[in-house]
């Protein structure tokens, strides 16, 4: 997985050189990769707790996109003005990602086993509203990395229906 993670981080870059990348023989697009690397939370129990977060720029973007890459099969829109929509996790459930609505904006909460959290002084707190602190707060670079992914592909714009020219 830490190796999808890197290669996605280097795709959502600008200045990726995508006819390079296409030229390889195993060369794989963005949403199969991430796809690779996260699979839909079948429940938010666990040893997951909190370790930052991400107000999304673009609302209905943001969940669009979410909802293209992720394909919930059900979304709960009973509580738009604060509420968990779905959650999903990394490929080896060792990070946990809800997808919310706070005050009707698309937030990302992100989780971790306690073990893998930065308790140091220097740690910001976490607050009720995304993107308020400071940093992702983890001691396991793979984690950041797939925080870090996650707020990239959530604002990166898909090529949806190609004929249509329709993108999102």
């Amino acid at each position: 997985m830490k190796e999808e993670i890197q290669e996605l981080l280097e795709m959502l870059s600008p200045q990726f050189d995508w006819d390079k990348h296409w030229e390889k023989d195993d060369a794989e697009g963005i949403e199969g990769l991430f796809r690779k690397c996260v699979k839909l939370a079948t429940s938010t129990e666990g040893d997951y707790h909190d370790c930052g977060s991400y107000k999304a720029e673009g609302t209905p973007r943001g969940m669009y996109r979410l909802f293209y890459l992720l394909e919930p099969e059900a979304v709960d829109f009973s509580s738009m003005y604060r509420g968990d929509l779905f959650s999903f996790v990394s490929a080896d459930e060792r990070f946990l990602v809800r997808v919310s609505l706070f005050e009707y904006e698309l937030g990302l909460y992100f989780l971790a086993p306690e073990e893998l959290i930065d308790k140091s002084d220097a740690a910001c707190v976490s607050s009720a509203w995304p993107g308020a602190d400071n940093r992702i707060r983890l001691t396991d670079p793979v984690g950041i990395d797939f925080f870090e992914m996650v707020k990239r592909i959530v604002e990166h714009e898909f090529e949806v229906y190609p004929v249509g020219e329709f993108k999102v």
